[in-house]
């Protein structure tokens, strides 16, 4: 009990606030952040997958610029060097072309499917048929209790 010249406290006469650098922050309203003013990092790059998506965020090292050549004017070059910047340039195209065509071909001949689809979806479908069977089992067990 309290003595005459004390006041009792009730937990009702309770103030949880805290005072810090002039402003008054209540302790009932705490962000969960550490930073609310700190904005989202943005990912870099954003990859879909058929299982699912990749943000690629970008990390300190690749923030900072490359420094990337000056493009060559294959008119100023000699003829050894100007062959080899159109050997590469044609290979580079035969490349790409290879590829968009080599897509085109999986997707049309259907080799762009998982090699054993047909046993996982065999395998649900069994499941499936097993759990409509244990639920009519358990249907019959319950009408026959209650009669």
């Amino acid at each position: 009990m309290a003595s005459a010249g004390e006041e009792a406290i009730s937990p009702s006469n309770i103030v949880f606030e805290e005072k810090v650098d002039g402003e008054t922050k209540d302790f009932t309203n705490i962000p969960l952040e550490e930073n609310p003013q700190k904005k989202k990092k943005q990912p870099r790059r954003i990859l879909h997958f058929s299982d699912g998506i990749l943000e690629e965020y970008s990390t300190d090292e690749e923030e900072e610029e490359k420094d990337k050549p000056e493009p060559v004017d294959p008119k100023t070059l000699s003829w050894l060097p100007w062959l080899w910047f159109y050997f590469v340039a044609l290979a580079v195209g035969a490349l790409a072309v290879a590829d968009y065509c080599g897509e085109k071909l999986a997707w049309f001949f259907g080799i762009t499917t998982p090699k054993y689809q047909y046993a996982i979806d065999e395998y649900h479908r069994l499941r499936e048929i097993e759990a409509f069977s244990l639920e009519r089992r358990y249907n019959r067990l319950q009408l026959h209790d209650v009669m």
